[in-house]
This record gives C-alpha cells, sequence and structure tokens, in this order.
C-alpha cells in the first residue's frame, strides 16, 4: 500500500455532513410513525420503484465490494459473473416468490410461520436465524471499518473504534424513522453510491490511457471465468444459494411487504434483477483495471480504496467513503429495522405483553433496534480480532452451512402445501447437523493436507473451493430430504391440516390495492429532493472551499460539477413532487 495520499479536510467535511443529511433525514421520519406498521412496513403505501432501489441497497453492502474486488483483482471477470447470478435468481422471485410474500399478509417475514405452521417451528426458525443474520452483518460493519480504517488509512482512530461509529450511525439511521425512513435514505444513498462508483470507472479508463491500453496489457486468464480456482460447481451452488438468500432474506422480503400490491412487489424483484444485471459492472469493473494500473499489490483486499486515492480528486474521495458507507447502511438499516420488527411483534406483544399500545410497541421497537446494533458492533468487534481467515470463504461456509436449514423451511411453507410442523423441524435439525458436520470435516481434512495441497492443484481445489460448492448442495439436498420424509413419516393431525388449508386459501386470494388512512402521510419526491440537493450543496462548498486553497482546477472542477448536478437532480425531484400534489403531501 502507498502512502501517497490520505483523506484531506475536505473529505472529512463531505463525510460529515453525509451523516448529518442521512441521519437527519430518519429522525425527519420519526415524526411520522403513528402505528407499528409505519415503523415495519411502512403502512404498505411504498412505490414500487423505491422499494425495489431499497432492496438492492440492503442486499449488498461494503463487504462486496471488499470480497468481490479482491475476486476481480485476482481471478479476474468470474467476480462480475458470481455476482450476476443474483439476476436469474430475482427473475424467479419475481415470477414465483414476491406474490406469495405479499399475499402471506405478515408485519414480519417470520412472523406468517405461527400461521403456516406453529408457533414452536417459528420460534425455532426466528432464533436459529438470528445468529447467522448477527454474523453475517458483523462482517459488514468489519468490512466498511477495513474500508476507513486500513484502505484509507483513517489513522486518526483504532479499528474498534471505526466498528463503533459505524454500528451507531447506523442505529441512529434505522432507530429514528423506522422502515420510511430506511427506504426513502436508501434511495438518497444510493444516488451517492452510484455518483461515486460512476466517476472510478472512467476516471480510471482516463488513467490508463483507454480500454485497448488494458485490454493489450491485461494478464492472461482476465477475461476466462475459469482460470481461478473457481468451477461450474462453484457457479452451480453460488446460485442455489443466491435464489435462496435473495427470496428468503428477513430484510429483503420485507421490502415485498411495503408496497401496495403483489404486482409491486414483483416490480421490486425485476428492478433489483435490472440493477444487479449493470451494478457489477460498474462496481467491480474498475478491480478488474486495477490489475493493470497497480500490479502486484500484496493485499488485494484494499485494491479498491488504493484505486480510489490513485484516480480521485480531493473531495471525491469523500464521496467514495460515502458511498461505501451508503452499502453498509442501507443494508443494516434494513436489517436492524427487521430484526427489531420480529423481537417487537413475534416476542414482546405475542409473548411477554399481548394488549401492548401502539404507542409502547414504538419505544420497543426503537429499543430492541438499538440492542440489537449493539450486539452486531460487538460481534463486529470479536472478528476483528480473529487472525488467519478469508472473508469470502467465511461467508460461503457460513451460508452453505446454515442458510439452508434455516430458510428451506420458509419457502417449502410458501409452496409445499404437504410439509408439516414436524417436517419443518426435522428439516432445520438435519440441515444444521449436515452443515456444521461438513465444515468440521473441511477444517480438518485442509489441516491434515496442507502440505500435499501446495504441490496438488486438484486436491486443493476440491478440500477448498469444491468442498464449498458440494456441501451447499448436499444440504440443500439433505434439508429438503429430511422435510419431505418427516411430513410422511409424522401423519398431519386434522387441526393442522385446516391449519395448512387456510393458510393456502389466503394465498390463493390476491392483494387488493389499499391505502392505510392512519399511516404517516409522507412525500417521498420532496424528502429524497430536498436530501440529495443539500449533498450536492455540501459538494459544491467542499469544491470552493478546495479552490481557495489550490489553484489546479484538477482538484476541484470534479467536485463543483458533480455538486451541482446534484443539486439540479434534487431540485428536480421536489419540483416534480411539489406540482403533483400542491402544497400537500402526496
Amino acid at each position: 500500500m502507498t502512502a501517497a495520499k490520505a483523506l484531506q479536510f475536505f473529505d472529512y467535511f463531505i463525510i460529515a455532513g453525509y451523516f448529518l443529511i442521512v441521519v437527519g433525514t430518519a429522525i425527519y421520519f420519526s415524526r411520522k410513525m403513528k402505528l407499528t406498521t409505519d415503523f415495519f412496513t411502512a403502512g404498505g403505501n411504498i412505490p414500487w420503484w423505491l422499494a425495489g432501489v431499497s432492496f438492492f441497497m440492503a442486499s449488498h453492502s461494503a463487504l462486496a465490494f471488499v470480497m468481490y474486488a479482491e475476486l476481480s483483482y485476482k481471478y479476474g471477470i468470474i467476480s462480475i459473473i458470481m455476482y450476476q447470478l443474483t439476476v436469474p435468481a430475482l427473475i424467479l422471485g419475481g415470477f414465483f416468490v414476491a406474490q406469495r410474500w405479499r399475499r402471506a399478509r405478515a408485519i414480519t417475514p417470520v412472523q406468517f410461520l405461527e400461521k403456516r405452521y406453529s408457533l414452536i417451528v417459528k420460534q425455532a426458525l426466528t432464533w436459529t436465524g438470528i445468529p447467522l443474520r448477527l454474523v453475517d452483518n458483523a462482517l459488514r460493519v468489519f468490512s466498511t471499518a477495513i474500508f476507513l480504517y486500513a484502505g484509507l488509512k483513517l489513522s486518526i482512530i483504532d479499528l474498534p473504534t471505526a466498528i463503533g461509529l459505524i454500528g451507531l450511525v447506523s442505529i441512529l439511521y434505522s432507530f429514528a424513522g423506522g422502515q420510511w425512513g430506511v427506504i426513502v435514505t436508501d434511495f438518497v444513498q444510493f444516488i451517492i453510491q452510484l455518483t461515486a462508483v460512476l466517476l472510478l470507472l472512467p476516471l480510471t479508463i482516463i488513467k490508463l490511457g483507454g480500454l485497448s491500453a488494458f485490454i493489450e496489457a491485461a494478464p492472461a486468464g482476465l477475461f476466462d471465468p475459469l482460470s481461478g480456482p473457481y468451477r461450474f460447481l462453484n457457479i452451480f451452488s453460488t446460485f442455489i444459494i443466491l435464489a435462496i438468500a435473495l427470496n428468503s432474506g428477513w430484510s429483503l422480503v420485507q421490502k415485498y411487504n411495503c408496497v401496495r400490491d403483489e404486482k409491486d412487489a414483483r416490480k421490486v424483484a425485476w428492478t433489483v434483477a435490472g440493477l444487479n444485471f449493470v451494478g457489477p459492472v460498474l462496481f467491480f469493473g474498475p478491480a478488474l483495471l486495477a490489475r493493470v494500473l497497480l500490479p502486484g499489490m500484496e493485499n488485494p483486499k484494499y485494491c479498491y480504496a488504493e484505486l480510489s486515492f490513485t484516480v480521485l480528486p480531493v473531495g471525491m474521495m469523500g464521496v467514495m467513503v460515502a458511498g461505501m458507507f451508503s452499502a453498509t447502511l442501507a443494508t443494516m438499516g434494513s436489517e436492524l429495522n427487521v430484526l427489531a420488527g420480529i423481537l417487537t411483534n413475534d416476542v414482546y406483544r405475542r409473548v411477554v405483553k399481548p394488549k401492548a399500545s401502539e404507542r409502547e410497541l414504538l419505544v420497543v421497537g426503537r429499543i430492541t433496534t438499538a440492542l440489537m446494533g449493539i450486539l452486531i458492533v460487538l460481534v463486529a468487534i470479536l472478528i476483528s480480532l480473529l487472525q488467519g481467515y478469508n472473508l469470502f470463504d467465511l461467508m460461503m461456509k457460513a451460508f452453505g452451512a446454515i442458510l439452508p436449514a434455516t430458510t428451506l423451511p420458509i419457502l417449502a411453507g410458501l409452496f409445499w402445501k404437504r410439509i408439516n410442523v414436524k417436517g419443518a423441524l426435522l428439516g432445520l435439525v438435519a440441515g444444521a447437523i449436515s452443515g456444521i458436520l461438513l465444515i468440521s470435516i473441511s477444517v480438518f481434512l485442509v489441516q491434515e493436507y496442507q502440505g500435499e495441497m501446495n504441490t496438488n492443484p486438484s486436491l486443493q481445489y476440491w478440500l477448498k473451493q469444491g468442498w464449498d460448492g458440494a456441501s451447499i448442495l448436499i444440504n440443500v439436498v439433505v434439508t429438503i430430504a429430511a422435510m419431505y420424509l418427516g411430513s410422511r413419516i409424522f401423519r398431519t393431525s386434522d387441526e393442522e391440516g385446516r391449519k395448512i388449508d387456510l393458510f393456502f386459501r389466503d394465498l390463493a386470494v390476491p392483494i387488493t390495492v389499499q391505502s392505510n388512512t392512519k399511516s404517516a402521510s409522507i412525500s417521498n419526491f420532496k424528502v429524497i429532493g430536498v436530501s440529495i440537493a443539500l449533498f450536492g450543496v455540501l459538494l459544491a462548498l467542499a469544491g470552493i472551499g478546495i479552490r481557495l486553497f489550490n489553484d489546479n482546477t484538477e482538484k476541484y472542477g470534479v467536485t463543483i460539477f458533480v455538486g451541482v448536478l446534484l443539486v439540479v437532480l434534487g431540485l428536480v425531484m421536489y419540483l416534480l413532487s411539489y406540482k403533483k400534489s400542491g402544497s400537500s403531501d402526496q
């Protein structure tokens, strides 16, 4: 890593202003929350395009930029192909899954489990799923802290403090505005992140002297998806795990509950599919270019940060950091809101105090949001103390081992009428045992044959990437088989049969367009427009400040230009909202 550059005053100025705008927007929405449906599902009144952008932002974080940028730098185009496997997974979700999630008519994604199965199944899947969510989100916070502290040389604080800062902002972000605040600010953060990424790609190409120069200098195998340690088995198993995760993830499918009807729910899935088709090229394309521009990096996980320092002018580095925060805050906001929704609606109201008032439930929702955020920060700090592991391998092993067992019974409950309570529980237990056993065997074999792996590429593949890919498929098969056998061996009682029939009759009833008159009436475009315009003003002011200390147009011209564009965009969105709604809220 070079030490030629570091964040400067106006970069910090932009980052601080970004925090104020995001948290301020969330606080604005806190005044609009009257009901728990406002806090957890936004009253079902979110436009499909806004929910789609929020889904897109919630499905990736700075962890994606760390992991996939490293894969891009080391192994080439396979990273883009792996990420774009989300496209067919989401298209399938739009056709088959989104409608059913919306018709489940549940405030939280796991609340329908009691309606479909039983309280025992709901509690089992809830509590076994929460640890995975905590680890997943802790990895996201940790990755953002790495990007800030190590990658961007944020030497004024240590790594645990950086983790705590990210966690605090995430808690305030989701604590204040609930699902309304999360979804609307997700769009603002989408614009900020897109601004940073769209600048990095062309500036990197210019620095290289054009795409033709890059192609001529690109190392062998960079455009061959099978030149690295990944094979068709890994591509197929990755598609399977992504299809499961994207169609059952708590914070993701919650977006389907925030729109008006099932048609809008399908549009949400297809919107994200479109964004995920284009997004990886924009996101990880610069990491491919870095292989030529910054050859021989010892730690490729920092290539995005190093590349940003190499090509971005002062001020725009602050936008890049804000973009990384945007990715993580969007995901964390959605995750914390859903986790709090589960604890509030499915634990506190269901078990602790069934007669709690709406005001009390809102208070509990915010308290549980803060508590879950603190727990995630503590797990992230614990991860930062561990040594000798790869984030991508850790993520794939954790998801491959636990995700099928904890989510396939949920998806089966939406589609498979013959699956009963005992079948779902047996699938959970069998899948979890299979996953943990395969991970344990993998760790043992890697340690046992470490020496042979260094000289035998085939053995290295099958004990690492090949083992991970096969483990995912094995765990999926074991979980599905256990659910089927359990449901066949253990008879479904008459009472449970009637409950299942009632559930599937409800799934057959379409969702009609409704508007909750008690929900908060909030102008989406006005708030989004003001927030984007404010960030544009922030950039323009930073550019002017840079000009006062350095008259090199390269150092401030881009910052002012982008700031003015964002101001214009924000004003257009505000005026469109004003024209449509007049002086009243939409």
